[in-house]
């Protein structure tokens, strides 16, 4: 048999527990920012908003106007907030020994946001006539 001390396994438990302290504090950082549509208004330029949330996932025609279809984040953190959480976590997990992940992991991944199809349509001159955001089921 291996015979180890009660120091060598207080060492390889606390490794242990400080290498699970940054699983919540990653799912955090990879958290998508949301895009704040409010920021588009009617007239603006098809190639502004372009600029901002990408290339559309598909178009159609909606009563001769065209439309862009989008699958975005339109609720959740910004920077500086997903900022303030990752810090927050991080300070538990350390002051914890990275126990505080038994609460935190599950946290994060009940509450993943939810990308809404946001549909951009824009009027025969490429100027946006309308924005339709629709909360997936």
């Amino acid at each position: 048999m291996f015979k180890t001390s009660s120091r060598t396994r207080f060492a390889w438990t606390t490794l242990a527990l400080l290498g699970l302290a940054g699983c919540s504090e990653g799912m955090e950082e990879r958290r998508p920012v949301p895009v704040n549509i409010s920021q588009f208004k009617p007239g603006e330029n098809r190639i502004n908003v372009v600029s901002v949330v990408g290339a559309p996932q598909g178009s159609l025609s909606d009563q001769g106007d065209t439309c862009d279809v989008y699958k975005l984040y339109t609720t959740g953190l910004g920077g500086f907030g997903k900022g303030v959480v990752t810090g927050a976590e991080a300070l538990t997990d350390v002051g914890t020994l990275g126990l505080a992940e038994l609460i935190w992991t599950p946290v994060q991944a009940g509450t993943q946001p939810v990308p809404h199809t946001v549909i951009f349509c824009y009027d025969k001159n490429d100027k946006l006539a309308s924005i339709t955001n629709k909360v997936q089921s």
